[in-house]
């Protein structure tokens, strides 16, 4: 494949010593030498160079840097138009050209953005330091980290298509990290000396949950408690009335915690009673619990879609038992679950609900739950009292797709330990355990998707055709994430807008239904962390996949996935991986198994696909597979009988592919 022949370029490009170029991207973009400062005037030669500066070494296709810098799906003469691109800003660059190499299918540069790597091994520190519990050492790190920045990234290019999605990113990560120093300063006692910054950042973020619990923690702090719950009041109003969605359960147990006047909110080197979540890095569960307590806060209007589900989970956690809410990224597993442990509360069980996704490391799983069950001092198992602890208690495990061994290991040892606990867990994948009922939660069905689509637009949101309310629920598979999403885009545009804009799904859709760290904001982001957690075999068997049109048999997927990297015994096991992670779907067709990908996934795994040069190749592979076996089916003599008439439309979608490529 031509995969394997861009790896020793990319090896090579992180083997060579220090680049002769650096490229500063935390700002308005900067090109320097050792001999001086570049003037690239041109702002598409100062995309093409910062686009492989981001890159880090590894190539980038044609293809993807055509894409990223143009979005024109019908520009005249691309390729012609990248070269000249090229041949320019090498030209700019003067003696330091050579850093620009030709690769395979596209470009790769020798030069990194070394004021973003700079910052990032300052968060790593930063993530060391919370392990560590020494909030000195956080508030040091998260200074370095952003001292980089010299204003908002990417400045001078946020008009570029693919600077615009980046830049987004990178305003979130300065914010994260912002609010990683502030945490820390309050941990180190300095609650007068940030309520000002705070109320600030809060002013500019108002729908920012862990930045508005860290303002009510500094003004209770300073004797401002009745300033601490109106502002968390007024943000769960904010939160229904503008986004129709409910409080995290951390804010809700923050306020909690105010009104009893906790005594571990005065502590000056104590956090919160619950971990607020923070994308930046994994916290401590030890040192900073997930959360103590599950209070439900008050419904957010109706729960669309998923009504039924509701009813037949709390009837199942009624009674002692694991469930597994399974899906893919997306389909509305975690509100599911936080939908029933809602109804458990309110009828007085006591309900512990457990963040995953921060948490890494070994017995990090075990650790995060003694501390959400209040299991306070040292101990070399903390099993048994946690065992004690939850018995006759609803536990809800959310995100577990990532520590799936760590936590079927802890749901077993609960059946034996804590006979009576009912145990939620919510995860891509299944645990794999015998007392498991692992439920799928898959996309909404088409009314319930164009009610949901209805409730979420804008409320002057200009009327909708039915026409498109489907378009757009089809183009997100009907999951929940996307139509939610959808629906936020209606303030800036109409709903025809809207669906004439969603080929480009996985760009246009940003955003998230709450601007707060640990939950999705957007499917790019959504399919990002479930794309991180593959081998390397599952992703290029992912990716390769991807340019079927429609469904797909195993012959068929052995055609264009079968290379140099993968062989043809890893096939049919890394299938099963994607689709026990929910990735790829499979059914039963005519006595043989077809798989499927949604059309978010496929869209995912097909930029991951052209991003590595191997389309063309693989579309040689796909167009070939769909040829043969056409000519084998007429050769037969046969096709008017049923089997090899239904055997040639079940590929039809690639049959049009292989004709349009051939």
């Amino acid at each position: 494949m031509p995969g394997s022949k861009i790896r020793p370029s990319a090896v090579a490009a992180a083997s060579e010593p220090s680049p002769v170029l650096d490229v500063l991207v935390l700002g308005s973009v900067e090109v320097r030498s050792a001999e001086a400062p570049h003037q690239l005037d041109r702002p598409l030669e100062r995309a093409l160079l910062t686009r492989l500066a981001l890159a880090r070494g590894r190539p980038v296709s044609d293809e993807r840097l055509i894409a990223d810098l143009w979005a024109e799906p019908e520009l005249a003469r691309p390729v012609h138009r990248l070269r000249v691109l090229v041949s320019r800003m090498r030209g700019t660059l003067g003696k330091t050209a050579p850093v620009v190499r030709r690769v395979a299918a596209g470009y790769a540069l020798a030069a990194e953005p070394t004021d973003l790597v700079a910052a990032k091994a300052a968060a790593n520190r930063l993530h060391v330091a919370k392990r560590a519990a020494d909030p000195a050492a956080v508030r040091a790190a998260a200074r370095d980290a952003l001292e980089r920045w010299r204003g908002p990234a990417l400045a001078d290019l946020r008009t570029i298509p693919y600077a615009a999605n980046e830049a987004e990113r990178l305003d979130a990560w300065r914010l994260d990290l912002l609010v990683e120093r502030l945490e820390a300063d309050l941990a180190l006692g300095a609650a007068a000396e940030v309520t000002d910054e705070l109320a600030q950042l809060v002013t500019e973020n108002p729908l920012h949950e862990r930045l508005c619990c860290l303002l009510a923690l500094a003004l209770y702090r300073t004797g401002k408690q009745a300033e601490a719950l109106d502002g968390l009041a007024k943000l769960r109003r904010t939160l229904v009335d503008e986004l129709g969605v409910d409080a995290a359960p951390e804010t809700a147990a923050m306020e909690i915690a105010l009104l009893r006047q906790d005594s571990a909110l005065q502590a000056p080197a104590a956090t919160s009673p619950v971990t607020i979540r923070s994308p930046s890095g994994p916290p401590d569960p030890s040192a900073n619990p997930p959360a103590r307590l599950f209070e439900p806060p008050k419904p957010a209007g109706d729960f669309i879609g998923r009504e039924e589900d509701v009813a037949e989970l709390s009837r199942r956690l009624a009674r002692p038992g694991l469930v597994t809410l399974v899906g893919e990224p997306g389909s509305g597993k975690s509100r599911l679950a936080m939908e029933a442990a809602r109804g458990m509360a309110v009828a007085e069980r006591k309900v512990v609900v457990v963040e995953l996704a921060p948490l890494r490391g070994d017995g990090a799983v075990v650790a995060a739950v003694a501390a959400a069950a209040g299991i306070e001092g040292a101990r070399a198992d903390l099993l048994p009292a946690c065992a004690a602890a939850l018995e006759g208690t609803l536990l809800v495990l959310d995100n577990a797709e990532h520590v799936v061994a760590q936590v079927a290991d802890l749901c077993a040892r609960l059946d034996r330990q804590a006979p009576e606990a009912s145990v939620l867990v919510t995860s891509q994948r299944p645990l794999r355990l015998r007392a498991e009922h692992a439920r799928r939660v898959g996309p909404l069905d088409r009314d319930a998707a164009v009610r949901l689509l209805e409730r979420r637009c804008a409320r002057d949101a200009l009327p909708a055709a039915r026409e498109d309310l489907d378009a757009i629920c089809a183009a997100v598979d009907r999951l929940p994430l996307g139509i939610e999403l959808a629906g936020g885009l209606t303030r800036t545009m109409s709903v025809a807008q809207v669906a004439a804009r969603l080929g480009d799904r996985l760009r246009l859709l940003v955003g998230g239904t709450r601007d707060s760290g640990g939950r999705h904001t957007s499917l790019q982001a959504a399919l990002d962390r479930s794309h991180d957690l593959l081998g390397a075999r599952e992703r290029a068997v992912l990716r390769r996949v991807s340019v079927f049109a429609g469904d797909f048999g195993l012959e068929a997927a052995e055609h264009v996935a079968v290379g140099p990297d993968i062989e043809l015994g890893d096939l049919a096991p890394a299938l099963a991986e994607l689709v026990d992670r929910s990735l790829v779907t499979v059914e039963a067709a005519g006595g043989v198994r077809r798989f499927r990908l949604l059309e978010t996934v496929r869209a995912y795994a097909r930029a991951e696909l052209a991003a590595t040069g191997e389309m063309p190749a693989v579309r040689a592979g796909q167009s070939s597979w769909r040829r043969a076996r056409i000519r084998a089916l007429g050769g037969t003599g046969d096709l008017d009988s049923a089997d090899q008439t239904v055997a040639v439309f079940q590929g039809w979608p690639d049959t049009l592919d292989a004709l349009e490529h051939a």
